[in-house]
């Protein structure tokens, strides 16, 4: 199973919606600064942003771990209710509660460098 096959199998996990929507929203809010013409309104939006997206970007990671936590407990009380354990059933429950973090890590990322880039940019226009 390739990786983009597998995000689009837990695509209906609440977690990863989240993660996604979270990574896109700040990715649509970087993009417009990225893009934006760099003049007195832009320099305001841009301290008010550079003050909020790290705190939102680094709820990423946070999010994916709370699926992995909550996909762990419930591989595991099915386990425990289980007459017979299934070896590809442990392994796709614990695949699942994975996929979460590793969506948030994979989100994250991107969105930390287009911030420290947003950040530079900014200190040299402030500076000038």
């Amino acid at each position: 199973m390739t990786g983009g096959s597998m995000l689009l199998e837990f695509a209906g996990n609440l977690v990863v919606l989240a993660i996604i929507g979270l990574a896109l929203f700040c990715y649509v809010v970087e993009f417009d600064l990225i893009l934006g013409n760099p003049d007195a309104q832009w320099k305001r939006q841009a301290a008010t942003w550079l003050g909020v997206l790290p705190i939102l970007l680094s709820a990423l990671p946070l999010l994916g771990l709370l699926g992995t936590i909550t996909g762990l407990l419930t591989t595991f009380r099915a386990m425990a209710s289980a007459n017979e354990l299934n070896q590809s059933f442990v392994s796709s429950g614990i695949a699942e509660a994975l996929i979460t973090t590793q969506v948030g890590l994979i989100m994250v990322i991107p969105g930390l460098l287009l911030c420290a880039w947003i950040r530079r940019r900014y200190r040299d226009l402030v500076k000038s």
